[in-house]
């Protein structure tokens, strides 16, 4: 049973980290940050996803979407690469504050995403 609720605290874990990850990335699109497009994709897949993991305790593939969504952020961010000079100047807090919590929230989604399917692993049976 203690597995069971190590389980369930990597899925909150999880899905409240994705949610502040896509507030992280609803302030930056708020105060301003240039280069987000109109509607920010960010904020819904992260925020659905992390609704998804909350909403839905009883099925393990939340989990996976809510890995797959952190890591297609966490991808695509790196990939446009302006993260490095947003965190390097807490000068401006409004935006240093948003990024921050992006990419603290995916940091730790990734891995109780990844902690939580090991762990879901090991406990199903196996079959012969």
């Amino acid at each position: 049973m203690a597995g069971n609720g190590t389980f369930t605290t990597l899925r909150r874990v999880l899905g409240i980290s994705l949610l502040v990850a896509g507030l992280g990335v609803l302030i930056q699109y708020l105060v301003g940050v240039p280069g987000f497009p109109k509607i920010p994709p960010g904020p819904i897949i992260l925020g659905v996803a992390g609704i998804l993991v909350l909403a839905l305790p009883r099925y393990r593939w939340v989990i996976v979407v809510g890995l797959i969504a952190a890591l297609f952020v966490t991808v695509g961010g790196l990939i446009e690469g302006s993260v490095w000079g947003r965190l390097g100047e807490p000068g401006r807090f409004d935006v240093w504050i948003g990024v921050f919590l992006q990419w603290a929230g995916q940091a730790v989604a990734l891995v109780s995403a990844v902690m939580a399917l090991t762990r879901d692993h090991r406990k199903a049976p196996v079959s012969r």
